[in-house]
């Protein structure tokens, strides 16, 4: 269960549903190619959460948010969380490359090295937007459901990247917001804590914006259909709702309420342009 835990599923599902998208938008792929890459796909993508769980335990230790986890408690040892990381994603690239080919499997050690190495060791302890270049990590899922699928590249896959990638930035600094404390005795740098809570709200409103902005473009030129539309504006709505309400009331309460809600937005908007396009 430790392994589990320390594999962070929520996460591995969030993108397991970018990848899934974006197998169906560029077509042509079995049902049991879509049921491979997933697996596949889900071993890579933990496999990086579980050394990134080592790595960070030191960190994490001195979060309260996270000072459960398996690796931070010290209930998993750091040789062990090494070893089940590196061997998760060894057997989620080795699947990949049987099932769908060198490219997919390229893209999965791309985005598990640029996740752990360059993002958790080089770039989220200097910078405090780290999270911004760090946001490419979130695109590999779904270069590999593409890649798996042998289609030409698209606007349809552009459309998936850009919008994971405005996405993840706000999605971070919402939550760095709603545990401001906790980040400060981490000694991670965030925008909250390098520059204050107002250009931390700033940003995530200038992302936000960004994101609706994707949508909006995509409603109009995407070709998703109405439903997609409908569906669309309603998330932004209640994206915005909680925006607003961070900028009102000012409040780790409503910093919180916009992290929960965010990952749903992400996901309403990629299921619904799935649907739009194949019915």
């Amino acid at each position: 269960m430790d392994y589990v835990k320390a594999a962070q599923p929520r996460i591995v599902a969030l993108f397991l549903v970018t990848v899934l998208a974006a197998m169906l938008l560029a077509g042509g792929a079995s049902a049991w190619l879509v049921i491979a890459v997933l697996a596949a796909t889900a071993l890579t993508v933990a496999g990086a959460a579980i050394l990134n769980n080592a790595v960070e335990r030191d960190v994490d230790a001195r979060m309260q948010r996270t000072r459960r986890r398996p690796t931070a408690s010290g209930r998993l040892r750091p040789g062990q969380a090494l070893a089940a990381g590196l061997a998760a994603v060894a057997a989620g690239v080795l699947a990949l490359w049987a099932a769908a080919g060198g490219l997919a499997a390229v893209f999965a050690v791309l985005g598990a090295a640029y996740y752990v190495l360059a993002y958790t060791l080089l770039l989220k302890p200097r910078t405090a937007l780290s999270s911004v270049p760090g946001a490419l990590a979130g695109v590999f899922p779904t270069l590999i459901g593409w890649a798996a699928t042998g289609a030409p590249w698209s606007g349809d896959i552009l459309f998936l990247c850009a919008l994971v990638f405005v996405w993840s930035p706000p999605h971070f600094w919402a939550l760095a917001l709603a545990c401001e404390d906790d980040y400060r005795s981490s000694g991670i740098p965030t925008p909250v804590v390098r520059y204050g809570e107002r250009a931390t709200r700033v940003l995530i409103v200038a992302f936000s914006a960004a994101f609706t902005g994707i949508a909006t473009a995509a409603t109009v030129t995407g070709g998703y259909g109405p439903s997609f539309s409908a569906i669309a504006l309603a998330t932004n709505l209640v994206l915005w709702v909680f925006v607003v309400r961070l900028l009102a009331a000012q409040t780790g309460a409503a910093a919180w309420a916009l992290f929960k809600v965010s990952g749903p937005c992400l996901a309403a908007i990629v299921v619904a342009a799935v649907a739009g396009r194949l019915l």
